[in-house]
């Protein structure tokens, strides 16, 4: 028996190879970089996040949840025909084309539930669609169940995200001058292995299965489900909206466990579920951006500092732990209020570089460290500048310049 299961679920296993959304999760996530990167270096003149940090920090999440998913299924006995996989796939890929905002499970399973419940309350199954007519078989209880659990999931993603590791943009503001954004973007895929129906696997307990399993046992096929977060922020710090709205997805997670369990008894919650999924998704997404609208700017040129609106990993200042949000007031004993400033009052000590900060609770901190040849000469900090891709001179050039404009006006 265990010699059946384990051969079972190496075969599961391999079919995550056949399986089109793990060749779409790459292209979206190359498509996604590539125009992140492009903006980048038109804003900021520079790449600030490597190819694919869209992935940072939810292979964990997405790993443990595709197992407790896996294990609840198969202990379930909940069973998902391969033409309704098939169907999930290609609704995945269309949401991932209308954009990244809609990669949510609220989304997908929401829709998915709707198509399900119309198909098998309306009779609307063609005479030479056979394969429909598995879908009358679904479990619609158990879709409603993995939305709630996929929610969660998607709500610990948002609640995960770190202040550093948010995209950086710039906006023209109200008073035509730019503001600082950020854009929070998490990819990631919970792989589950599904049992579908016919097969050699069967446990013998008594109360297995808890849904109705056609024929005589089951199969295992891995299916990577495609999971996206997605919200611009510039009224208030990242991780903090973030984590807000992760803590709303939480709770319309739990409301709608309560509504998948009252739907065991009553059956018209089915499509009630699935509507107040997406509609709660879409105004708990809407609520955020616009209340984060009406807020002032967090990131904008000040008189006394320089904001940091962002910190590219792997460099100087990351390595000093700078943090997004903090406030640099001096350089090497220098007063700055811009970069212009900064970077001037870096080229006082090349070697090293001693900097005054205002922390994230408005206290000074001093942090220092030693420069070396071939390190980003900026320290790989990214500011609020006055003009995307603005250039900055170096002291030699500067005094070029100074040089030309005198020689200039004695003639």
């Amino acid at each position: 028996m265990i010699e059946i299961w384990l051969m079972e679920i190496g075969k599961g296993l391999l079919w995550l190879l056949g399986q089109p959304l793990l060749y779409w999760a790459v292209i979206v996530t190359m498509i996604a970089s590539f125009i992140r990167i492009k903006q980048e270096r038109k804003t900021f003149g520079i790449r600030v996040f490597p190819i694919g940090f869209e992935w940072k920090g939810t292979l964990a999440t997405g790993l443990t949840a595709g197992v407790i998913l896996s294990a609840g299924l198969i202990l379930a006995g909940g069973v998902l025909p391969f033409s309704f996989l098939l169907f999930i796939s290609l609704v995945t890929i269309l949401l991932s084309i209308a954009g990244r905002l809609f990669l949510s499970p609220a989304y997908l399973f929401g829709l998915s539930i709707l198509v399900v419940w119309i198909i098998s309350s309306f009779n609307l199954i063609p005479s030479d669609a056979l394969w429909l007519t598995e879908w009358e078989k679904i479990s619609q209880q158990l879709l409603i169940l993995f939305m709630v659990l996929l929610l969660a999931v998607e709500g610990l993603l948002a609640r995960r995200v770190k202040r550093n590791e948010t995209f950086p943009k710039l906006i023209k503001g109200k008073r035509g001058k730019f503001v600082g954004q950020h854009l929070v973007r998490k990819l990631s895929v919970v792989p589950v292995l599904v049992p579908v129906p016919s097969g050699r696997l069967e446990l013998t307990w008594d109360w297995w299965p808890l849904f109705p399993v056609e024929g005589q046992g089951i199969s295992l096929m891995l299916v990577p489900l495609l999971i996206g977060f997605e919200q611009t922020f510039q009224g208030s710090f990242a991780d903090e909206g973030a984590r807000k709205h992760g803590n709303w997805l939480l709770i319309l997670s739990v409301f709608l466990g309560a509504v998948a369990y009252a739907s065991f008894y009553f059956s018209f919650l089915v499509p009630v579920a699935a509507v107040t999924a997406i509609l709660g998704k879409l105004l708990i997404h809407l609520w955020i951006r616009f209340a984060d609208l009406e807020k002032v700017p967090v990131f904008s040129p000040e008189l006394d500092s320089l904001p940091i609106l962002g910190v590219m990993p792997g460099s100087p200042a990351d390595d000093m732990g700078l943090m997004v949000g903090e406030k640099i007031m001096k350089v090497n004993q220098i007063p700055v209020t811009n970069e212009h400033e900064f970077y001037q009052a870096l080229q006082k000590n090349r070697t090293y570089i001693k900097l005054e900060v205002l922390n994230l609770e408005g206290e000074p901190r001093f942090v220092q460290r030693a420069m070396y040849e071939g390190e980003h000469h900026e320290l790989g900090l990214i500011f609020v500048k006055e003009k995307p891709k603005f250039k900055l001179y170096s002291v030699q050039e500067e005094s070029l310049m100074s040089s030309d404009m005198s020689h200039t006006g004695e003639g």
